[in-house]
């Protein structure tokens, strides 16, 4: 049976006032720069933790965890690689659908020469979704997902070597090949995202 969350009406909301109090944050942190863009510090290798998933799965019952590396391959272009897992309550009693998720990106930044300010972005996402559950068997259901994505970011210079990303997308899934129950059926819809995340910078 099928447990809709009580409070699904705020999620959305809760997420949004995170979202533009941390992009208010960041402007603030971002100091006016005028000097040339060879003078700035190096930023060509990026590193950063995915603790939205995180948080989003340990609200429901899961749990998530993905890593990202970027770099840059020669100026205003760089590559971007992502490995996500997660184990999601689907919101059946006993059910759970538990992810892999691989993709890769293309990324232009107009205004830098390095990984910092705006960029757009182009990628491929391959998700694979199995099941755990007590009362039946369900390997029928297992399959993967074949997914394109735009994105459109911006990264906002911190302290410490670090950078924040605020950026939104389209995710448009062309190849399915599985069933989805409950919260896993997210991963068969198209739509915009949006998010954040704390990047590392690996080289100076």
């Amino acid at each position: 049976m099928y447990h809709s969350p009580k409070i699904w009406f705020m999620k959305p909301f809760l997420c949004t006032v995170l979202f533009l109090f941390c992009a208010l944050f960041a402007c603030a942190q971002e100091t006016e720069d005028n000097t040339p863009d060879t003078a700035e510090v190096e930023i060509t290798h990026l590193l950063s933790l995915d603790f939205m998933l995180l948080a989003k799965e340990l609200s429901s019952g899961g749990i998530g965890f993905g890593i990202q590396y970027e770099q840059q391959i020669f100026p205003h272009h760089a590559i971007k690689g992502y490995f996500g897992h997660a184990t999601i309550n689907t919101g059946y009693e006993n059910y759970y659908c538990v992810t892999v998720s691989f993709a890769l990106f293309a990324e232009w930044y107009p205004l830098s020469k390095q990984l910092r300010r705006l960029y757009v972005g182009v990628g491929s996402y391959f998700d694979y979704l199995g099941y755990i559950t007590e009362s039946e068997k369900i390997e029928e259901a297992s399959g993967e997902i074949l997914s394109v994505i735009s994105q459109l970011g911006y990264k906002f210079s911190l302290p410490k070597h670090f950078l924040l990303d605020v950026f939104c997308g389209y995710k448009y899934p062309y190849q399915t090949e599985v069933k989805a129950y409950g919260r896993a059926s997210d991963y068969l819809k198209s739509g915009f995202q949006y998010g954040i995340s704390l990047k590392r910078v690996l080289s100076q």
